[in-house]
């Protein structure tokens, strides 16, 4: 199967349990090229099974973003089950920080929408676990999924939703295909409302002038992480700021420390709805 548009709303699931609702509910093809990682896809929506763990998301959502090349600033949602030490089966969260239990880095994402839904942290760690500390979610992919993410496109635009499956008085050793395919089809209106939120804010953007940042591609050396960086920030600058930044009194040397002012300048803009 084909698309004739890239889909610009990519949701990664670990599991085919997990992606096999929201295929189902939006009627998506498998992609019939030879890909590493399943994925189904309409005109708006592509759902992509990564496996289990930190590495098999990151590296699925790189190759993921790599063959939708052409979408700019994509919605992003990594949705699955968790972990919880006291939360009921079946409740539903939207994470609001995320912590990498190996690396102990942490996320924030950050919502430009009021979502009808709780929040909570959630940990990523190595491998299953029954041990559930602090108050935490946990889940094996989520940090991973937000780091490589955010390469691709804009904090705003990338979140991760998780239903709990399993706590300290109900274990995952009984847990079937079956149910985690039934716990996500219990809140797929909800998940669909936080998409097509999001997917609204992201149509609000203003069209891309690639002018400036030409510019600035000649007149600094940037790597070509960095350079996916400074187009991510100066998309972003217009989502939050408009317009262009004032570069006529900065003493800026290097591509590098541009990267640093916009970062800067950017951490400092409250944006509210």
């Amino acid at each position: 199967m084909e698309i004739q548009s890239q889909p610009a709303v990519l949701v990664f699931c670990a599991l085919a349990a997990e992606a096999r609702p929201l295929i189902e509910h939006w009627r998506l093809k498998k992609l019939e090229n030879r890909h590493p990682f399943p994925i189904y896809a309409n005109h708006k929506y592509a759902v992509v099974v990564t496996g289990l763990g930190k590495h098999a998301a990151a590296a699925a959502v790189a190759y993921t973003l790599c063959w939708f090349r052409d979408i700019e600033q994509p919605v992003m949602l990594n949705l699955g089950i968790a972990g919880h030490r006291e939360h009921p089966v079946g409740s539903l969260f939207l994470a609001n920080k995320l912590t990498d239990g190996e690396t102990g880095r942490c996320f924030y994402p950050q919502s430009v929408f009021i979502a009808q839904m709780p929040a909570s942290g959630l940990r990523t760690v190595g491998q299953p676990t029954s041990e559930y500390p602090g108050n935490d979610l946990f889940d094996m992919e989520a940090s991973a999924f937000y780091e490589i993410a955010c390469k691709f496109s804009s904090q705003e635009f990338i979140h991760c939703i998780k239903i709990v499956s399993d706590n300290r008085y109900t274990s995952t050793d009984t847990l079937n295909p079956q149910q985690v395919t039934d716990l996500i089809k219990a809140h797929l209106l909800a998940i669909e409302l936080v998409l097509e939120k999001l997917a609204v804010e992201r149509s609000s953007l203003p069209v891309s002038d690639m002018t400036g940042y030409q510019q600035l591609l000649g007149q600094f050396h940037f790597s070509a992480s960095n350079a996916v960086k400074l187009k991510l920030l100066l998309q972003k600058w217009q989502l939050l700021i408009q317009g262009e930044p004032d570069w006529s009194n900065l003493e800026i040397s290097n591509g590098k420390q541009l990267i640093a002012w916009l970062e800067e300048r950017l951490a400092e803009t409250v944006f509210s709805l």
